[in-house]
This record gives C-alpha cells, structure tokens and sequence, in this order.
C-alpha cells in the first residue's frame, strides 16, 4: 500500500502561512516493516593460530631446516640449537647419577657392616669380653652412617634431576613445530648465537581462519554472539559466517569495537590471504520492525526535517520529524510520526 505523498502545490512562506485554495494532493502510510538492510564495512582474514616460535634454550644455531613459505606439520624439526653440546651435558649427567648410585650403595653396605657390628657387641652385653668404648663408638658410628645414606640418597635424587633436565634440553634444542602452518618470516641463520626467548621463526596457519573488523560501537551494540553475518572477498565470492565475538570495549579515538566472526574453512576459503580485506555486511538490526516513511514525504526547512500529516478531517499539520537511516527509498522514524498516519 503506498501512496506517493507529493505536495503539488503549497505556498510556503516564513510565517507558515497557507492559501484557501484547495490542492490535490497523494498521500503515503507511515508503515511499521521488518529491516533487512545491511551497511558494507571493511574487514580483515585473520588466522587463529599465529604464533612467534621462540628459543627455548641458548647456543648456537647448528642447522636450520626450513626456508620461508615453506608448509610444515605440528612436530616438524624446523632447527637445531647447539644439539651437540647439549647431548654432551646429558652423557655427563647420566655418569654423575651411575656415580651417585654407587656411592649411595656402598654407604648402605658400610652402614650394614656397622650394624651387624653392632648387634653383635650388644650380644656380649653380659660377657667378660664385652666393651664399653667399643659398644658406644658403633653406636655413634651408625648415627653417622645412617645420615651419609640420606645423604647420599638425595645426592641420587639431585643428579637424577639434573640428567632429566639434560633430556628436556635436547628436547627443546631441536625447534619444532607447534602445529601444522606455513612459515611466514625465517629471523635466523646457521651460526648465529641466539639466548632464550629469542624469536626464530614465525608460523601461521590458514586451517583455522576466521573475519576480524572494528565496526562503529552504535552498530555493534544491535548485534549479537551467533548472528549469522555475510561478506565478499576480492574473489568475489560471497561467504557466510557466524559472530564468535564482540569486544568489551570501544576505543575512544574511534568509537568502534571489535567483532570475530568464524566461517567453515571450504575449499574456495583456500585462495583467501591472511590480512586480506574483505567486505562485511553488517545489518542495520535483527529481526526488528521500525516505522518509516517515504523519503519523498519528507521537507526539509533549515536543517530541520519536516513532513504533513493528513489528520481525521483530512486537515493537513506539520510536525518535525527525528530520523534515523535510510532503508532503500525510505527513512526509518525515531520520533514524530505514528503507524498508519498518512
């Protein structure tokens, strides 16, 4: 149902003043209608895994196995730091804990030697033979070597340690890959030293892509986490994901907030870039129902917009009119008008 509303012919002027002389006039609904429209914003691919590869040990880098570009797979060795030295460390902590067991081991027998001693001389109590000094030097004798076995237990117990730290140390000299990715950037050569922390490589995958955008705060406020959002690649291909995400905070320089959108990874995803731009359609709202009114109903007198409304007795007043975004050849009404006035 609409009806143009065009004012053929009514004189205007400052005062508001209007002439006796009847006009034809058409007249339109103001209607209450569900929006579909969508704005278009700039957005970008990015990957959730990506990850700087860092050292985990110092030394030098003997060998390195990949080349920038280059795909690998989660366990991939990607290079080796000081491998060498650090195997080295491990065969003489595997000798320090063999000599800490056997030390541990001879200072059980000596104490059971003593003990046996002991138990013997104790037995004399009663007999001529039995002495004293003797009783009370085995006596004090097995204190000490009872304490050099506890001793001598966590010293196994300290090189055990240190030997498994020396494993872990191989481990981590050999770089490898976290998961399965594409090597971005390479930051190292063969001979360089290189300390803890410091980045080797950078790895990225496009297994598990998905959309990031800062979108003005005013429209990510009608959005939610699970509404369904549509956007175009330079592919020009038109893929449909669902919002992950939406931020907690805007940002006061430009009072936008983020937004993460996850999509099914299909096969033309592939040829989509990691940082490539792409074209978000954000909706104006959700399953929501607004009145709005014909844009060529509206007037507009010194920055105000204006529209006549056609009242029970087909008199005709003019009322200003607080507008909202344009939905095709209609703009949405905050304030002014009511459903079904013409």
């Amino acid at each position: 149902m609409k009806f143009l509303f065009t004012i053929i012919s009514i004189l205007f002027n400052c005062n508001f003043v209007f002439a006796q002389q009847a006009t034809l006039v058409e007249v339109d609904k103001v209607i209450l209608e569900e929006l579909n429209q969508t704005v278009t914003l700039i957005g970008n691919v990015t990957s959730k895994k990506n990850t700087n590869i860092m050292s985990a040990v110092s030394g030098i880098i003997d060998k390195v196995f990949v080349e920038e570009g280059d795909q690998v797979k989660k366990g991939d060795i990607l290079a080796n730091i000081d491998l060498k030295n650090y195997i080295w460390q491990n065969e003489i902590a595997i000798s320090e804990y063999n000599k800490a067991q056997a030390y541990y081991e001879n200072s059980k027998t000596e104490t059971l030697i003593n003990y046996l001693d002991l138990k013997r001389m104790e037995s004399l109590k009663n007999s001529s033979v039995f002495n004293l000094s003797n009783f009370e030097k085995l006596v004090n004798m097995d204190k000490i070597l009872k304490s050099n076995e506890k001793v001598a237990l966590a010293e196994v117990s300290i090189k055990k340690n240190l030997m498994n730290i020396t494993k872990l140390n191989i481990n981590k000299s050999k770089v490898k890959a976290t998961f399965n990715g594409i090597i971005d950037r390479k930051l190292i050569e063969i001979g360089e030293v290189v300390p803890i922390g410091s980045t080797l490589f950078q790895l990225v995958s496009k297994d598990a892509l998905e959309v990031y955008a800062e979108i003005p705060s005013y429209r990510a406020e009608k959005l939610s986490i699970g509404n369904n959002i549509k956007f175009k690649a330079s592919n020009n291909l038109v893929y449909s994901g669902i919002i992950r995400s939406i931020g907690a905070q805007e940002s006061i320089k430009t009072r936008t907030t983020k937004i993460y959108i996850d999509f099914k990874n299909s096969v033309e995803s592939n040829n989509l870039l990691i940082n490539q731009s792409i074209d978000l359609y954000i909706p104006i709202s959700i399953e929501q129902k607004t009145i709005t009114i014909h844009k060529d109903a509206i007037l507009k007198r010194e920055r105000i917009s204006l529209a006549y409304v056609v009242k029970n007795d087909n008199k005709v007043e003019i009322r200003p009119l607080k507008l909202g975004e344009a939905v095709g050849n209609r703009f949405i009404v905050l304030e002014g008008v009511k459903k079904n006035e013409k």
